[in-house]
C-alpha cells in the first residue's frame, strides 16, 4: 500500500523537468530562480559607434557645411548614450562603459563640431567680404580661357598662371609698398 505522497512527488518532480526545463525561455518551476533577460546593450553600443564616427568625421568638418554630419553624428551619439545609461540604471543593461565613453565623445565633439563651423563661417563670410569673391570669379575665368589653348602643354602652363595670378590677388596677400627709411625724404 502507498501513501498519498509516494510516487506523487516523484512524478511531479519528473513532470515538470520535461515541461519547464530550460529552454528557451520558459517560465522556471516553482522554487527555481528566474533566468535574467538578456542585456539590451544596443544603445550603448551605438553611441559608442556614432562616437567614433563623429570623431573620425571631423577630417570633412573644415568644409564648409559639410561639418553638420560631425554634428549630426554626435547628437545621436549623446542622445543614445543617455538613453544607454538610462538601461544601465535599469540594470537592462551592462555596457555602462560603452554607453558612457559614446556619451562623453558625443558631447565633446558636438563642441568641437559646433565651434568649428561657426569658425569655418566667420572666416569665408570675412574672405568674401574682402574680396574673396571677385578673385574666384577671374580665376574661373582665367581657367576657362587655359581650356581653350591649343595645347595640353600649353593648358597646363595657363593653369599655373592662373594659379599664381589667384594667389597674388587674394585678399592680405598683397605686398606692401616699402617704408621710406627715417631722416630722408625731402
Amino acid at each position: 500500500m502507498t501513501t498519498p505522497g509516494d510516487g506523487y512527488g516523484q512524478q511531479g518532480q519528473q513532470g515538470w523537468q520535461q515541461s519547464y526545463g530550460d529552454q528557451g525561455g520558459n517560465p522556471p518551476g516553482w522554487g527555481q530562480p528566474a533566468t535574467p533577460p538578456k542585456p539590451r546593450n544596443g544603445m550603448g553600443t551605438a553611441a559608442l559607434v556614432f562616437g567614433i564616427l563623429a570623431l573620425l568625421s571631423i577630417v570633412i568638418v573644415w568644409v564648409p557645411f559639410l561639418g553638420i554630419v560631425t554634428i549630426i553624428l554626435a547628437l545621436l551619439a549623446v542622445i543614445l548614450g543617455s538613453v544607454g545609461r538610462g538601461r544601465v540604471k535599469s540594470l537592462q543593461a551592462t555596457n555602462g562603459g560603452a554607453a558612457m565613453t559614446g556619451l562623453v565623445l558625443g558631447v565633446i565633439m558636438l563642441i568641437i563640431g559646433i565651434i568649428t563651423q561657426i569658425l569655418v563661417i566667420f572666416f569665408a563670410v570675412a574672405f568674401l567680404n574682402f574680396g574673396g569673391a571677385n578673385s574666384l570669379q577671374q580665376l574661373q575665368d582665367c581657367v576657362t580661357n587655359a581650356n581653350n589653348q591649343p595645347n595640353p602643354a600649353a593648358v597646363q602652363q595657363a593653369y599655373e598662371q592662373c594659379g599664381q595670378q589667384f594667389g597674388q590677388q587674394l585678399p592680405g596677400t598683397q605686398p606692401e609698398a616699402p617704408e621710406a627709411p627715417e631722416g630722408e625724404g625731402g
